[in-house]
């Protein structure tokens, strides 16, 4: 794990204000290149009354140009990652849909972006890095997939534990995890792969994958780095 990964999910796990969180957030996302960073989510209960939650740093003007026009009714690019768990670029394709929204977009200094959808026991997120120019490139997003990917985790998962302190809500089943599961999630929060972690704990790639599978269903997640995350901001990996 890196320093600033490091340092961020220790300020994500001791947070107890949004507003600081999000702006360590986004200190992040402009080394990285970012200048913005957006966030909304869909508590996932009560089904009959989702809880929506928005932040983000876009200009007032935009914000309010945004929630005035309905302009989360027809964004091609929230529109199309809703639909997947897959990253999504506002590549030409994004762009030629809904021409009129882009344009003005671009007028409040918003041209490039990736996002992605995050999805855990509790909440549904969309997580957006943008910034006003510097096309995004093929080598561009190889260098730093990982590190957007660490930061959209815990961008998802920091800010759902902040909205669910004090709500009211069933208190959840205590997790635990098994020593090889806290290994493993350990080597995975480090950057290595299932081949890595085989060779380094002396078992077999199918055993490494057997326990992350049981790290998903309890800890409720979609894949493995959500998984390392999430037990880090509850401290199971290091107890």
């Amino acid at each position: 794990m890196s320093h600033w990964q490091a340092e961020l999910l220790e300020k994500a796990m001791s947070a107890t204000d949004v507003e600081v969180l999000f702006d360590n957030l986004t200190s992040v996302a402009r080394q990285l290149e970012f200048d913005y960073l957006a966030y909304g989510s869909r508590r996932l209960f009560p089904i009959t009354k989702p809880r929506l939650f928005l932040v983000n740093n876009y200009s007032p003007a935009w914000q309010a140009a945004y929630s005035d026009n309905r302009y989360l009714e027809i964004d091609p690019y929230v529109i199309r990652a809703l639909r997947s768990v897959k990253p999504v670029l506002w590549d030409a394709e994004l762009k030629a849909r809904a021409p009129d929204f882009w344009q003005e977009a671009h007028s409040h200094g918003l041209s490039e972006g990736w996002g992605q959808t995050l999805l855990n026991s509790e909440a549904q997120g969309l997580v957006t890095f943008a910034r006003g120019s510097q096309p995004i490139t093929a080598l561009e997003l190889q260098t730093k997939q990982a590190e957007l990917s660490w930061l959209a985790q815990i961008t998802h998962l920091g800010l759902t534990r902040l909205q669910l302190m004090g709500a009211e809500s069933v208190q959840p089943v205590p997790i635990e995890l098994s020593q090889r599961e806290k290994e493993i999630l350990q080597w995975t929060a480090d950057g290595k792969s299932s081949d890595d972690v085989s060779i380094i704990l002396g078992i077999s790639k199918r055993t490494v994958n057997f326990h992350i599978n049981h790290c998903l269903k309890k800890l409720g997640c979609q894949n493995k780095i959500a998984a390392a995350v999430k037990a880090s901001l509850m401290g199971l990996l290091w107890n």
